[in-house]
């Protein structure tokens, strides 16, 4: 319990920047726009500047070794994948299926709402975080090729021609390839990757460590980097945050109570209001610690009790679940990449866009069950789709709000994946 505590102390310290940042950010911004510009302002924007700067590289320095590790270790504890029978595949095969619809989902609410075009360009210019298109976006263009070409060539792309290379220039889509590749190759194997496994999974956890400790100067780091962003763009900043967290959430509510509740009716054939019912203390737990990891033993209990799953069924499509299915990491992923994108300025193509569907789906596989873990594989997504990590800073300052939505969506969407499959199991009865 206090390892928890310490948790939620650390995000009411990140909330408390967040809003300080905000604060100060839009007070100097308001002097500037009075004509006040002294010396000191600027070495704070610049020191602010820095500090942010600082805590993104520390976030990417990370990114290759944690995507290799969490998703060959989300893979590896599968098992034999031969042996994982009808219900493992079953489990998995829906598990792809929700988080893709949820992907799509959110590519399709934000490019109706545009929540980030109408942006001052000349305040993005100030943060220099540019708003060129870089040569990997630009370089798709749909006019040339057909859908279906794009689509084709991207998972065609998908495999590595030199593994090491991929490595080395972080493409993350190949290295995605690569190691579930290696991970059912050391599955069928068994024993004699053992060492192999062990090694890659003190890995996983060097790099669990690793965020967490780099979490520690979060809060700091984020009321830098959050000042610096709004000392430039100030209410045009918090107008376009608004619009984004409605983005969001129109997206995690058609997900979440249309999408979802439509399979647990006709695959399922369960009612969708009942589980609703049966699991809100899960959820509600979920939606206050945004972990999936802390809520998981609640998860199983309103399963099994309140909704009538057998265990056996919840104890293993759960755990599965809180490993390999984000649905609201994966949407709010998709969304927020778009959305940094039209805020700089940049136009993705068909193609781009192919690219961050597929990139979201799995990224969603190797994020962590705990708060803010969307954090890291939104650098995932955005590194595939070539576009500056920095903007990351743009959407730290409500993220926190919205990572308790995208939790309580993720254990939802793990619960209709246990009915879905109980039933299919006639492993559900009546209480």
């Amino acid at each position: 319990m206090a390892k928890q505590s310490k948790g939620l102390d650390l995000q009411w310290k990140i909330l408390i920047g967040i809003i300080a940042g905000i604060a100060i950010g839009m007070g100097i911004n308001m002097a500037m726009g009075a004509g006040i510009t002294s010396g000191p302002l600027y070495i704070m924007k610049t020191v602010f500047q820095y500090g942010g700067d600082i805590f993104i590289r520390l976030l990417r320095m990370l990114i290759v070794p944690l995507v290799f590790a969490s998703i060959f270790m989300a893979v590896a504890n599968l098992g034999d994948v031969r042996a994982l029978g009808k219900i493992g595949g079953k489990t998995v095969g829906y598990y792809i299926l929700t988080t893709a619809l949820a992907v799509l989902v959110g590519l399709i609410v934000v490019n109706m709402i545009d929540p980030g075009v109408g942006i001052d360009k000349d305040a993005l210019a100030a943060l220099n975080i540019g708003t060129e298109v870089p040569k990997k976006v630009s370089s798709q263009g749909v006019g040339e090729r057909s859908a279906a070409l794009i689509i084709v060539d991207t998972f065609v792309n998908m495999i590595p021609k030199n593994a090491a290379a991929a490595f080395a220039t972080g493409d993350i889509l190949q290295i995605i390839f690569f190691t579930i590749f290696l991970a059912i190759m050391a599955s069928t194997i068994g024993r004699d990757s053992e060492t192999l496994t062990n090694a890659i999974g003190g890995l996983d956890r060097i790099m669990q460590n690793g965020i967490m400790a780099i979490m520690v100067i979060a809060p700091y780091a984020i009321f830098m980097l959050v000042t610096a962003i709004f000392m430039d763009l100030g209410f045009a900043a918090l107008k376009a945050l608004g619009k984004y967290a409605v983005t969001v959430l129109v997206g995690l509510f058609i997900h979440g109570f249309i999408t979802l509740p439509i399979l647990v009716l006709v695959m399922g054939r369960y009612n969708p209001y009942r589980l609703i019912k049966a699991l809100s203390p899960a959820m509600m737990t979920a939606w206050s610690t945004a972990s999936i990891a802390a809520t998981l033993p609640m998860t199983m209990s309103n399963l099994e009790n309140r909704a009538g799953v057998e265990g056996r069924i919840g104890n293993f499509v759960l755990p599965l679940g809180a490993t390999i299915n984000m649905d609201g990491t994966a949407l709010y992923e998709s969304v927020a990449v778009i959305f940094i994108a039209q805020i700089m300025g940049i136009e993705l193509t068909m193609g781009m866009q192919v690219v961050i569907f597929i990139t979201a789906s799995l990224a969603a596989i190797g994020a962590a069950a705990i708060p803010g873990a969307g954090l890291v594989t939104m650098g995932i997504v955005l590194t595939a789709a070539g576009l500056p990590l920095v903007g990351i800073g743009l959407i730290l300052a409500i993220d926190r709000i919205l990572d308790q939505f995208r939790t309580a969506i993720n254990v939802w969407g793990d619960a209709t994946a246990a009915v879905v499959i109980g039933r299919s199991e006639n492993a559900i009865h009546a209480v």
